[in-house]
């Protein structure tokens, strides 16, 4: 009977990562639809991509004249120049709003931009062309970065003579594969969520080993097993908690998980990955995904994360000289620590600057997903960014 229940809650909790991989894909309905506003002093600027796609964006200016321009990378979603990526219905939800202005603050040139097919300032109704979002793919999304940070360098664009690149969580991957393309080298990198790890191993963590690491987490006497009371305790801790739901972390007999049972969680969670694995790859490779009304990008992007076993952090060691710094919360749900966190240091060596925030999140805030990030913490990256413009000559 116990096995049943273990395999019921295995289930569940698979259900709910799901849910949450939706989120990761398409963005959260906060995201999409809250309000978004320029910020004081911007300008507006459009590239064309290699493939003539316009990518519209603009730039934070500081006071005065700036010599380091900051190019904002965006994780996967909907996403238009500000990030907006929490529920606490403020502006500070905003996560590269938030960022930008304490970037220009200090002197430095915030550039964002809106991902292909997103309309900036648009109602939820408008904001989205499927025709172009759905022509997202690996390649653009790089090429689309590669012509912003060629705009941000140029003669004839926002004329910075360095150039700092900043990604927030597959943002980092975006950035890791425009070095592997033979883009110069910036004068830095920073990532917050950062991707050391593959795409391959990421989604695998995320899909059928999160809850099992969260279960044992909760575990915090380490007597091998989990009961009620901890997990009531302190499943707000752990990675899983970007759920926003309680139950089914619950031990199936009322009392306390045993490592047993968490194995068999992570076992049934392996068998539903391979399923949704085997299905992606029957998918047509240009067919939308995930949808034809609200296309983020064609299907060879979603199968990427299935097949793509090259770390991040390899190809960004392209960049022999550029320092990189990474940023992960303790209880991040995306890209944990420690996934990515030795793949970072055996790639990157002595110049990754490596950095856990503990009790924080996949977007340094509260919560294991969502921001607000925690305002001493985007301080830090901010004053982190300062230090390395300072290196510009």
């Amino acid at each position: 009977m116990k096995s049943t229940h273990v395999k019921r809650l295995a289930h569940d909790l698979m259900r709910l990562t799901a849910v949450l991989a939706s989120i990761f894909i398409t963005g959260s309905t906060a995201a999409q639809m809250a309000p978004t506003t320029q910020a004081q002093r911007a300008i507006e600027f459009t590239v064309s991509s290699r493939d003539g796609t316009v990518i519209k964006g603009q730039v934070d200016l500081p006071v005065g004249n700036h010599r380091v321009a900051v190019v904002m990378v965006a994780g996967t979603g909907l996403f238009d120049r500000d990030v907006n990526f929490g529920r606490s219905g403020t502006e500070a939800d905003k996560l590269f709003k938030e960022l930008g202005h304490r970037l220009a603050s200090r002197g430095l040139a915030a550039v964002r931009y809106d991902r292909r097919g997103v309309r900036f300032g648009q109602s939820a109704s408008s904001r989205l062309d499927p025709a172009i979002s759905g022509t997202s793919t690996l390649e653009t999304q790089q090429e689309d970065l590669a012509a912003v940070y060629t705009w941000a360098r140029g003669k004839n664009g926002n004329r910075a003579k360095c150039v700092i690149l900043f990604g927030h969580s597959e943002g980092t991957l975006h950035i890791a594969r425009l070095a592997a393309s033979g883009a110069p080298e910036p004068l830095g990198v920073i990532g917050v969520g950062a991707l050391a790890a593959s795409p391959q191993a990421v989604l695998r963590w995320q899909m059928s080993k999160r809850d099992a690491f969260s279960l044992r987490a909760m575990d915090v006497n380490r007597d091998g097993k989990t009961t009620a009371a901890e997990v009531d305790a302190h499943w707000r801790e752990t990675p899983s908690s970007a759920f926003d739901m309680l139950a089914p972390f619950l031990p199936p007999d009322g009392e306390a998980w045993t490592d047993k049972d968490i194995t068999q969680v992570e076992v049934v969670q392996d068998r539903i990955y391979e399923q949704a694995r085997l299905a992606a790859l029957k998918l047509d490779d240009s067919a939308p995904y995930p949808n034809l009304v609200t296309p983020m990008a064609r299907s060879s992007w979603w199968k990427s994360w299935f097949t793509d076993d090259i770390p991040a952090a390899k190809l960004l060691a392209k960049w022999q000289h550029t320092p990189i710094y990474f940023h992960w919360g303790s209880i991040d749900s995306q890209t944990p620590p420690s996934l990515n966190e030795r793949v970072a240091r055996e790639w990157l060596g002595r110049r990754a600057i490596l950095a856990v925030h503990p009790g924080l999140g996949h977007s340094l805030g509260a919560h294991a997903l969502y921001a607000p990030i925690d305002s001493r913490v985007a301080d830090e990256i901010a004053d982190q960014a300062a230090s390395l413009a300072r290196k510009c000559s």
